[in-house]
């Protein structure tokens, strides 16, 4: 009898507990803000990691929707130095997330013009001129179109940056910094042909072309401290890619599944969305294949094979592994299927780390 009321006596404790933290969550979650704000502001992933170079993935998503993924976007630091290639759909946010200051990136770049690659840039752009505060525009580079897409976005923000820059006045919002400014270069015509875009403090990036027709897509190469990342962009299996990746340490490769795509194909076709079923049809023939990536990686050697871009879209646990068994078949290294908030450090000492930081 003891027993029974003493259990009895310890349940009506824990829902009393209950009932008052239910009844005060409110103002419990006010003061474990007040614990946590200044540790989430004060926090840059760029002063966390050991000199070296670093890919920050911030969007691993495509043009499909999936709420467990940005759209494409890539942060790569080296040393003290903040790149970006492309900026598609949630990547600020993700970025923020990720502790990575967009005030400090240097300079994003493109590597073509689909829109699940640039709609994302307007946002970077705003948080770049506002969290600094910074003086001077985003730098954008990219093939020839980037200053006609940077134009129209400018245009149509200006209203907004004219806003933000009379509420908040000149210290915090300087009008020398609203908006960005693009640079274009011309995509090299052959394979093995590259074109150096930045050459700075040790930090090298060149372009090179890429297999995504209609577009003029490019791959980017970086190097820093003796590490060195490829990055494929989006292309169906690109000889220049593989020249290009030689003796790289990562491989950072956009990727499509035949099997998913057909299975989707097949659900559009059979719910009567011809067009739904055309576009994933079309798609197969401008992507590259977990298999094809790894026959890539394998000729190029490189260190390892990280996916991103993942279509069609992976909603389900244990989906993106099937994209690395596949590459697996094809490449001896290490595959990794990335997820937004992962990062791959390659320390100046040597070796690889992996690590993820999406708080």
């Amino acid at each position: 009898m003891k027993a029974r009321a003493w259990l009895g006596g310890l349940a009506v404790a824990l829902i009393a507990a209950g009932a008052a933290a239910y009844a005060f969550r409110g103002e419990i979650s006010t003061r474990l803000v007040e614990r946590t704000a200044q540790t989430a502001m004060a926090e840059n992933l760029r002063e966390q990691l050991p000199d070296g170079l670093h890919a920050a993935f911030c969007g691993t998503g495509s043009p499909l929707p999936d709420r467990t993924r940005a759209g494409p976007c890539l942060a790569i630091i080296a040393g003290q130095h903040t790149f970006l290639f492309d900026a598609g759909d949630g990547a600020s946010e993700t970025l923020s997330l990720m502790g990575i200051q967009q005030n400090e990136i240097e300079k994003l770049f493109l590597t073509h013009l689909h829109s699940d690659h640039i709609d994302g840039i307007d946002t970077v752009a705003l948080q770049h001129w506002a969290t600094g505060p910074s003086n001077e525009q985003l730098q954008v580079a990219g093939p020839v179109g980037t200053a006609r897409v940077i134009a129209g976005l400018n245009e149509a923000y200006a209203i907004d940056q004219s806003y933000r820059a009379a509420h908040h006045g000149p210290d915090v919002m300087p009008s020398s910094g609203a908006g960005m400014h693009a640079t274009e270069f011309t995509v090299p015509l052959n394979d093995g042909e590259e074109l150096e875009l930045y050459n700075q403090d040790g930090v090298r990036i060149v372009t090179f072309r890429v297999e995504h027709a209609p577009t003029d897509a490019v791959g980017y190469r970086v190097e820093y401290g003796g590490r060195s990342i490829a990055i494929s962009g989006d292309t169906s299996r690109s000889a220049s890619l593989t020249q290009a990746a030689e003796g790289a340490d990562l491989l950072v490769h956009e990727v499509i599944s035949p099997r998913l795509d057909a299975i989707m194909h097949q659900a559009a076709q059979n719910s009567g969305r011809e067009n739904i079923g055309a576009i994933f049809h079309d798609i197969m023939d401008y992507h590259t294949s977990p298999e094809d990536a790894g026959r890539v990686a394998q000729q190029a050697g490189v260190g390892a094979l990280a996916f991103t871009h993942f279509l069609p879209q992976t909603p389900l646990p244990g989906l993106a592994e099937t994209f690395v068994q596949d590459a697996k078949r094809t490449y001896d290294g290490p595959v990794f299927a990335m997820r937004d908030g992962d990062v791959i450090s390659l320390p100046r000492a040597g070796g690889m780390l992996r690590s993820h930081h999406l708080r």
